[in-house]
């Protein structure tokens, strides 16, 4: 687009058809969603008050650099969720993947040997290893699927 900046897509004028529909099927989690929905809606509401400029710019590369630089080290700050570790490596992966940013090499295989690895003491369980397993699907080399055991003994 020659240095035209990506419209946000909550800025969009379409941008309220794709805020959640509950289907007249109103659940704790529809309720929580659709809150969601209003307070980014206020915020963007807020925004618009006070900005002169059409939208918000997204700083791509400082974002991918950020991103890049979780896959490596995340600061001090983030110790207290070293047993989240399999979900920050798959948000970070998914953001990349939503900037359409590549995921350098280097940074695909040490991301896919710690995808695993949670906090000091922890026992594996069944979120962080959904967690694990979408990251290493957004990583999407061979490398990362041979991580993933997915051939159980008897079943077929």
């Amino acid at each position: 687009m020659d240095g035209v900046p990506t419209p946000l897509r909550c800025f969009s004028e379409c941008h309220s058809a794709e805020m959640f529909v509950d289907d007249g099927v109103e659940t704790v989690t529809s309720v929580e969603q659709k809150k969601v929905e209003c307070s980014i809606e206020e915020v963007i509401s807020v925004y618009k008050q006070i900005h002169s400029l059409p939208q918000p710019t997204l700083l791509r590369e400082q974002h991918y650099q950020y991103l890049k630089k979780g896959l490596r080290h995340l600061s001090d700050a983030y110790e207290c969720l070293d047993a989240s570790r399999p979900w920050l490596c798959f948000w970070i992966l998914h953001s990349l993947e939503l900037l359409e940013e590549p995921i350098p090499s280097a940074v695909a295989s040490e991301a896919q040997q710690e995808v695993f690895a949670g906090g000091p003491g922890q026992h594996a369980h069944l979120a962080p290893t959904y967690a694990a397993v979408n990251a290493l699907c957004i990583i999407g080399t061979e490398e990362a699927y041979n991580v993933i055991d997915r051939y159980s003994p008897g079943l077929t």
